[in-house]
């Protein structure tokens, strides 16, 4: 099964998240500081999908980004930004370190199911 890695410093976000994708043919790995996420992904664990928040403390989702895509075994793995931001300068920033996509909280369980079916090119 795919994995896929949920980043966010919001309990209740990555709750959301883990009920929105309970039904789907995923491996799920939820993390709430992205460098932790990126040391396990250094260490050797290497996601099919991570899906990580904009806003958080030590290291933001841009920070997180800049260091996976410098990983050459992950320079080429889709990421999907989960936050509250929606000004498009920030989705251009984004789009220039390598993001594979956006998507704006609140988000439907629904919205979240197809962006990942999409990506992981999984039946909808």
């Amino acid at each position: 099964m795919p994995l896929v890695i949920f980043i966010d410093d919001s309990e209740t976000a990555l709750a959301s998240t883990r009920m929105a994708t309970a039904s789907m043919p995923i491996d799920v790995k939820q993390y709430t500081e992205a460098q932790v996420a990126l040391a396990d992904i250094q260490a050797g664990m290497i996601p099919d999908l991570v899906i990580t928040d904009l806003n958080m403390p030590v290291m933001n989702g841009f920070e997180f980004l800049q260091e996976f895509r410098a990983n050459p075994a992950t320079k080429r793995t889709p990421c999907l930004m989960l936050t509250t931001e929606a000004r498009d300068e920030l989705k251009q920033q984004g789009k220039a370190l390598g993001l594979t996509g956006w998507i704006v909280k609140p988000f439907s369980p629904t919205q979240l199911k197809q962006a990942i079916a999409r990506v992981l090119r999984l039946p909808a």
